[in-house]
């Protein structure tokens, strides 16, 4: 199983919507994940044990794990790239 960190500023709205979005995604590819939500302060926490950090802006600090900003989630727009850039992270064959 995946971990994924979703991320935003407050850790509460725009994460949210990137959550169920996410959800929706992973659940279609039958990708099995655990997704921590938290706001952009906490994620350093979280990376030893996470594969991949998904956040609604640009980070200013590069982690060990790759992330996606995916402020297409709330936009609309790009939101295919997006979803094709995380299934390519957390699983290669597709």
């Amino acid at each position: 199983m995946k971990t994924i960190i979703v991320a935003c500023g407050a850790g509460v709205a725009t994460s949210t919507l990137i959550v169920d979005r996410l959800n929706s995604l992973l659940k279609s590819h039958q990708i099995r994940a655990k997704i921590i939500q938290c706001n952009l302060g906490e994620i350093e926490g979280h990376t030893k044990y996470a594969d991949l950090i998904v956040t609604s802006m640009k980070l200013n600090k590069n982690f060990e794990i790759p992330s996606i900003t995916a402020v297409s989630f709330i936009t609309g727009i790009g939101q295919e790239e997006t979803e094709s850039l995380i299934l390519g992270h957390l699983n290669p064959q597709i």
